[in-house]
């Protein structure tokens, strides 16, 4: 038996073990303006400089005035007031508001000093310099009140956080043009194989060969979660060569990953190279994962590195699972990892080994209101087709023999939209 098969790890058990190994402080921090923060992750928690709203405002559109004016105002007796200003948003009315007069007022506009309550302009009749108040209104009757939304010194945001729009909203809001965040990760790849070529022109046709699609496709996928991506290329099968790529990327990056070279065979030559960089070495080197058995998980003096199988879908799968996650608690990021899902009744029955996570690629369809999974394909690492059309994923746990038809599933979800794929486009 191959030393692959020695020891297989439990996928929960391989990840917990190798993410011991990772921490925040393997990524720095940079401080970048708002327009550049997007996606980016924040590194300090983040107070308000300043009130919101910055100042009493009016809710709504109406008359800016002292409320005990309007005590006892109705239809049939209603109030009179005088006019004697407008307040606009960015032109508040500059002078002092007195009993006996009302200041016409727009919503989100400073209510006037003096002031202590808006009436809705539904409840007025403007008549010249004059107006009718038939609603009387309480103190701070429709008045937005200073801090009212956030008042300075309150945490705004807490470090952690992956920005978005409206936190960039928010953070201009209380007075910042530019907030500190955590330097984007440095991620090296490269692919191993002497069978490998990056295009036809390469030898793509001749037999023997195969292009080298992981690449891009994990590559793309780092550039999509916010890496920098330094690209190696394709290292043949040679011991001295592979050596001096994993010491290069251990020089400039923050993780590196590899691609294939990681069975039992004569020419897989990667783990002789890992166990003899540095301690600890291989920490993981198998799992009970299908597609992606074969992983390969290593720290070489702080350095960590994941080694995805060569064929596509178990490298995705295992990218998915060990990689993402790795990076995550890189940067720090706060909260749990949520997968796009649905809920989905599954429309034939899948099997699965006892004490095998499986991966099953599904088609979504939708009838009567209801998610129909349609499984496309539950073997073949490398398949990549069967990844393109399908929808989605379905997780078969461990210690379960499968799932039957008819049964409602989890569908982690490839992309926003489903449904582009016809069944008799498979």
């Amino acid at each position: 038996m191959g030393e692959l098969f020695r020891k297989i790890h439990y996928v929960k058990e391989a990840r917990d073990l190798f993410l011991r190994y990772i921490d925040e402080s393997m990524i720095g921090n940079e401080t970048v303006s708002l327009n550049m923060a997007l996606g980016r992750v924040l590194a300090e928690d983040v107070y308000a400089k300043s009130n919101v709203p910055p100042f009493n405002r009016a809710a709504m559109d109406g008359y800016a005035v002292i409320a005990e004016d309007t005590f006892g105002a109705s239809e049939n007796n209603p109030v009179e007031l005088r006019i004697i200003g407008e307040s606009a948003i960015g032109k508040p009315f500059k002078g002092v508001l007195r009993h006996g007069e009302a200041v016409k007022i727009h919503t989100g506009a400073k209510i006037p000093e003096g002031a202590d309550a808006v009436v809705k302009v539904e409840f007025t009749e403007e008549r010249g310099n004059r107006v009718l108040i038939y609603n009387p209104v309480a103190p701070n009757d429709n008045i937005g009140k200073i801090g009212e939304d956030i008042k300075a010194g309150d945490i705004v945001l807490k470090k952690g956080v992956v920005l978005q729009p409206y936190d960039l909203a928010i953070l201009k809001s209380v007075g910042y043009k530019e907030v500190l965040v955590k330097k984007k990760p440095i991620v090296g790849v490269f692919s191993c194989g002497d069978e490998l070529v990056d295009d036809f022109e390469d030898g793509g046709f001749r037999e023997g060969k195969i292009i080298d699609t992981n690449r891009i496709m994990i590559s793309s996928f780092l550039k999509k979660i916010g890496c920098e991506v330094i690209d190696y290329g394709i290292i043949p099968d040679d011991i001295d060569e592979l050596e001096k790529a994993v010491r290069k990327a251990m020089n400039e990056t923050n993780l590196l990953i590899t691609m294939g070279g990681t069975s039992v065979g004569e020419k897989d030559f990667l783990p002789m190279v890992l166990r003899r960089l540095g301690e600890p070495g291989i920490l993981v080197r198998g799992i009970t994962s299908s597609p992606g058995r074969p992983l390969i998980l290593s720290v070489i003096n702080g350095f960590p590195i994941i080694s995805l199988p060569g064929y596509p879908v178990a490298a995705l799968i295992d990218f998915i699972e060990f990689a993402i996650p790795a990076i995550e608690k890189m940067l720090g990021i706060r909260g749990i990892k949520v997968f796009r899902r649905v809920k989905a009744i599954l429309k034939h029955r899948v099997p699965s080994k006892p004490g095998v996570r499986n991966y099953v690629r599904v088609r979504l369809y939708r009838e009567n209101n209801e998610y129909y999974a349609d499984p496309i394909r539950i073997t073949g690492s490398g398949v990549l087709s069967s990844v393109v059309k399908a929808d989605g994923l379905i997780v078969i746990p461990e210690d379960l023999e499968g799932y039957e038809a008819g049964q409602v599933v989890d569908v982690i979800l490839f992309r926003d939209r489903v449904g582009v794929w016809d069944e008799e486009d498979l």
